[in-house]
């Protein structure tokens, strides 16, 4: 009799364990993610409260991307929750797990529908661009494509800048939304001030949008170029991402080239300080809109990126370099920026070349500039010397 119960007690105990050290210790199947078993995060990303939902998402989007495949089958299903909040966290977090979540693009779809939250409209639209940047064509992608263009007209500016931005990042595939470009290029215009809302900063935002999709189809947007030479004037504030668009469409035209010249040359010497419509410096993309620096820095990419065709602007550079005080300050950061172009240009810049020899020859450094920014000059010294006066070494250094 006692040892029946010793038994028992025994295989109670036993029973009792192993259900502990599952509880523990998840299956092979069930992956433990940012500290916890998956199944325990899928069930708190359906919880009535929202700050777990959130907790739970951020946690999901934190997974080693070789558990996306397994987490992705389970996260589908919220999309069609009859729960608005289910349907959110669910187009964030497979918008984070990025090309792995492309079974999910036929159920994010009717998410960008009017009937939808505005928030989930968003999300859904970022989340497609996610899935799908840089697809190849597909009959799908155009489909895609075209919902998106369906909301570019939306009433919510969030929806109408994150599904222009979804056309860029998924790329050249979704080249049939170029010819929508230009409403959303004019979005203050067709949208006004939001109401509550900063004076036009949403819809700037989404102007700056539409310039980086334009950038994103490279000389496919050859037909904007005009229009973005017309936003290099027109906007009464900077846009760091018009300039990058038009270095990615490329010079396809004579009047780039000055026009450029001349909103740099505005910045440098006071004119155009910065964003002013209401709203923080934002990125879109890898830039970062609304700094006058990151302004400057871009045109001279972009003259840079042109090589010879920036030919025009070496009187520019050259005077960059001739100035009193171009060498400390924010001007010596300009220098750097005007060597590189006039490094691109080559020989055709032979007029600098006695402030590129005095460059290369400085030693005195004002004790305010960074090392590696010293290190930065000397080296752009010496390698565009070389490529205006036509040596090998210049030429090594393009």
């Amino acid at each position: 009799m006692r040892t029946d119960r010793a038994a028992c007690v025994s295989v109670v105990a036993t029973v009792a364990f192993l259900f502990l050290t599952c509880q523990a210790y998840p299956g092979e199947g069930d992956p433990v993610v940012d500290g916890k078993p998956l199944q325990d995060l899928l069930k708190q990303l359906r919880s009535e409260n929202r700050g777990f939902q959130m907790r739970a998402a951020q946690s999901l989007s934190k997974a080693a991307s070789n558990d996306y495949a397994k987490i992705v089958p389970q996260l589908i299903p919220l999309l069609k929750s009859e729960r608005e909040n289910d349907r959110f966290v669910a187009a964030q977090t497979l918008g984070e797990y990025g090309p792995v979540a492309r079974a999910a693009v036929p159920e994010l779809l009717p998410l960008l529908e009017g009937t939808q939250y505005e928030r989930n409209r968003a999300a859904a639209s970022k989340a497609l661009g996610q899935i799908l940047k840089d697809a190849t064509p597909s009959d799908e992608v155009e489909k895609v494509t075209q919902c998106l263009m369906k909301v570019f007209s939306d009433n919510y500016s969030d929806v109408r800048r994150e599904a222009v931005k979804a056309c860029g990042m998924i790329g050249p595939a979704a080249k049939s939304c170029i010819p929508s470009l230009p409403i959303l290029f004019d979005d203050v215009k067709h949208h006004g001030k939001p109401v509550g809302g900063p004076s036009g900063a949403e819809m700037y935002m989404v102007h700056s949008a539409a310039a980086w999709t334009a950038g994103r189809m490279g000389p496919l947007s050859a037909c904007h170029i005009d229009r973005m030479i017309s936003m290099l004037h027109g906007d009464s504030d900077i846009s760091t991402t018009v300039v990058w668009a038009i270095g990615e469409i490329g010079p396809v035209n004579d009047n780039i080239v000055p026009n450029l010249m001349n909103r740099l040359e505005k910045t440098i010497y006071g004119q155009y300080e910065g964003f002013r419509v209401g709203a923080q410096s934002y990125p879109v993309g890898d830039i970062t809109e609304g700094t006058t620096q990151e302004y400057r820095d871009y045109c001279f990419k972009v003259l840079a990126k042109f090589g010879t065709k920036s030919a025009k602007a070496a009187p520019l550079m050259n005077r960059l370099l001739t100035e009193d005080g171009w060498n400390s300050g924010h001007r010596f950061r300009n220098s750097i920026g005007a060597m590189k172009v006039l490094r691109a240009v080559g020989p055709e810049a032979k007029e600098a070349i006695p402030a590129l020899e005095k460059a290369a020859q400085l030693t005195k450094f004002d004790d305010r500039i960074p090392k590696e920014r010293v290190e930065e000059f000397k080296k752009e010294a010496q390698a565009a010397l070389a490529a205006v006066k036509g040596t090998a070494a210049g030429d090594a250094g393009k």
